[in-house]
């Protein structure tokens, strides 16, 4: 009898057991945390793996008409470039994200075809800030406007109604591959003293080497109703000029109409990326200063090492440290080498 009972008291205390381990992994199902973005799913495609984006959509598209969900979007265009430069795509978003506040947005106009999905797949380091970033908005362009503009054309895009209207804030930086913000610039994002000038203006660039007004317009503020104001009211692009001179021109036409846009003079522009004798590093570097003397140049690296992304480096080691060898360094010098070696392609 004993035995029965010691028999029945070990089989409770074994289901009490296995019941409060059920109850204490059930509950720690429901608290278990859900990453705040699914990661992008990688399809088949072509006999490669591609990173799919399509449920990023529905977040892009509920937000084109919420202005007031962030104080602006730094925006750029993901289509059709080389293969060179599509390797910046990674470390040029990382520098965005870093150098904006989060309550602002930073949003990539895409395809998933052809070079523009080429890009993404070469950088896998999208796809993780895209996972880990809310802020970072993938937004794709209908297939009907690829369809009509092509790959090739970024200007058509950028003077597009659709593309305006699809940014989140009306605060906009345009950015690119061509340079970088700086961290150590006196004026940021960050902490608003870089809004603090920019938001008196419609259109600032970084500065032109013809000293034009109003900046080029691949990295540059501007605003969001303007831009459509301009699409709405002005003749349609014809695909001539660039389109930062297009939306310059035809501002300064409203203008003269009796409308109040704001578009930088040429010395303004230095605000968005002037390189002086202050000693002080830029807001924005982009391009490769071939304009500035070696020293100065030198200076202003030093000052914004991010903006070295877009420059080739001296990664032989015969280059650089304690013994550097200067012939062996010159062999692998792009520039230094006979014309027949290097190609005619250019460095």
């Amino acid at each position: 009898m004993a035995s029965i009972v010691n028999t029945v008291l070990i089989a409770l205390v074994a289901f009490q057991w296995a019941f409060i381990s059920y109850l204490i992994a059930k509950k720690d199902e429901q608290v278990r945390i859900a990453p705040s973005k699914p990661p992008m799913q990688p399809h088949e495609h072509g006999g490669e793996i591609h990173f799919s984006l399509d449920n990023q959509e529905s977040k892009s598209k509920e937000n084109l008409n919420h202005d007031d969900i962030y104080e602006g979007v730094a925006a750029t265009l993901m289509m059709n470039s080389p293969k060179w430069f599509q390797r910046r795509y990674t470390s040029m978003v990382a520098n965005i994200l870093d150098n904006t506040p989060p309550n602002w947005a930073v949003q990539i106009f895409y395809t998933p075809q052809g070079q523009s999905q080429f890009g993404l797949d070469i950088n896998p380091g999208i796809e993780r800030m895209n996972a880990t970033h809310e802020r970072l908005i993938m937004t794709r362009i209908p297939d009907d406007l690829v369809t009509e503009f092509g790959m090739k054309k970024k200007k058509l895009y950028w003077t597009s109604k659709y593309l305006w209207n699809a940014m989140v804030a009306d605060n906009v930086f345009v950015f690119s591959g061509n340079g970088a913000l700086c961290s150590n610039s006196k004026i940021s994002f960050l902490d608003g003293s870089a809004m603090e000038l920019f938001r008196q203006f419609d259109f600032i660039g970084t500065p032109l080497r013809s000293n034009g007004e109003g900046g080029d317009g691949s990295i540059s503020f501007r605003k969001k109703k303007s831009m459509l104001d301009v699409i709405q009211s002005s003749p349609p692009y014809d695909g001539g000029a660039a389109e930062g001179s297009y939306f310059i021109k035809a501002l300064n036409q409203m203008n003269k109409n009796g409308a109040n846009y704001r578009v930088a003079t040429s010395q303004e522009t230095q605000l968005m990326g002037g390189i002086d004798a202050s000693g002080l590093p830029p807001f924005v570097i982009s391009g490769t200063l071939g304009n500035l003397e070696h020293e100065t140049r030198h200076a202003a690296l030093e000052m914004c090492p991010e903006v070295k992304r877009i420059f080739p480096s001296l990664h032989n080691p015969a280059c650089f440290g304690a013994h550097p060898d200067a012939d062996a360094c010159a062999k692998s010098i792009c520039a230094l080498q006979d014309p027949l070696v290097r190609g005619q392609h250019g460095c």
